[in-house]
């Protein structure tokens, strides 16, 4: 078991995950005429720190046509935990400031129509942020995207990311040259500036910053920059729910380790020991997690990947319907496989899908590299991103 930080209480509010949730698809109210058949809640299973607040959208469809509105307004929320609320504006709080993981159960109600989601509010500390796009070059006027991730550790000593671009506030030492405004970078007049990105939490954390340099020239055609990722989507999910007695697996009864959704957060690594058989999240024994998006590679080469598992896993690259790359779906103690050697091109993302059980007992999930240049490790943060 790892060592466990101390816990802080960081009042956060968190992005807004479908921009406009309380307006219609084409900006205007919902309609008492239209009906739907359909409701939706997104995220379906929330995963958020303590003391924060976090912006969820609620939606409804007309089947017929596909037809697709925000509800929230109009939407009537209940919590099976006093802890969680969810308010008529998608504004989903927790004022919890313990140090164990709480769940809850909102349940929604439109006209006829019911959802509900769950809830696993995580003690977390603010350690980082980091930017996704790193010595930015532009020509004048131009623009660029960017995203600013929070890196929390959770309880278990382990870091994952939430996105904070819209909580940030930019400066730049030079604003003629560039500056940022809600996830955009925009030149101006030929130079070089730096632009910063800052945060303030509560005491002890305080301010956390972070910044990148804007080169803008003449000779820029295409804006271009280095990209920094902040990890892949760890998808959580349970097992042996509908049918306790189905768990655990023996070596000839495995089945489906993905049976129901507990909960999604960017994990910064896959790099994951739980002596005890309960991950970070609190799911004990048996579990299945999917971890996936792109990994970026730096240099043209040659590429080994390797997991350290107790149990099973799955590897894919590039081809994430095609055969995995490493394929041990078994029960074993803690094993390291290998992938053959992989041809793959510096400058290029390429696809990538983990998938993970553990049933019962010890309980680890590592994936590591080897390339041009680069020992055998731990994939760094910077090379996955979770889309």
């Amino acid at each position: 078991m790892k060592a466990l930080k101390p816990i802080i209480l960081i009042l956060l509010a968190l992005p807004v995950l479908l921009t406009g949730a309380c307006k219609a698809h084409d900006g205007t109210a919902p309609t008492d005429q239209t009906i739907f058949d359909i409701m939706t809640i997104n995220p379906a299973a929330i995963i958020v720190p303590k003391s924060t607040t976090f912006k969820v959208a609620i939606m409804g469809i007309q089947s017929s046509d596909g037809k697709t509105e925000s509800i929230v307004n109009d939407t009537t929320c209940t919590s099976s935990n006093p802890i969680v609320q969810l308010d008529k504006n998608g504004n989903l709080t927790n004022s919890y400031t313990g140090a164990a993981i709480q769940k809850a159960l909102i349940t929604c109600t439109y006209k006829n129509l019911t959802q509900t989601a769950e809830v696993t509010v995580v003690p977390a500390v603010l350690e980082s942020l980091l930017m996704t796009k790193i010595n930015m070059e532009m020509g004048p006027g131009q623009s660029q995207s960017i995203k600013v991730y929070g890196n929390f550790r959770d309880t278990n000593n382990y870091v994952f990311a939430l996105d904070m671009t819209n909580f940030i506030t930019w400066s730049s030492n030079n604003s003629a040259i560039s500056q940022a405004n809600l996830g955009t970078v925009s030149s101006g007049i030929t130079g070089v500036a730096t632009i910063t990105a800052s945060f303030t939490a509560p005491a002890p954390v305080g301010l956390r910053t972070v910044s990148t340099t804007v080169t803008v020239s003449s000779a820029t055609t295409t804006p271009v920059a280095t990209p920094r990722g902040p990890g892949l989507l760890g998808s959580y999910y349970d097992f042996g729910v509908a049918d306790p007695s189905s768990v655990p697996w023996s070596a000839s009864t495995i089945g489906d380790p993905f049976e129901r959704l507990f909960g999604q957060r960017i994990d910064s690594q896959v790099y994951f020991d739980w002596a005890t058989g309960i991950n970070n999240l609190g799911q004990p024994y048996y579990f299945g997690i999917r971890w996936t998006g792109r990994i970026y590679i730096p240099t043209t080469g040659n590429y080994t990947f390797f997991t350290r598992s107790d149990d099973g896993v799955r590897l894919w690259i590039n081809d994430i319907n095609g055969a995995p790359v490493i394929n041990n779906w078994t029960l074993h103690a803690v094993t390291e496989n290998s992938s053959g050697v992989i041809a793959l091109t510096g400058g290029q993302f390429y696809d990538i899908k983990m998938d993970y059980f553990e049933n019962a007992g010890y309980a680890v999930a590592e994936l590591s590299w080897q390339g041009p240049g680069i020992g055998k490790q731990l994939i760094p943060q910077i090379y996955l991103f979770p889309e």
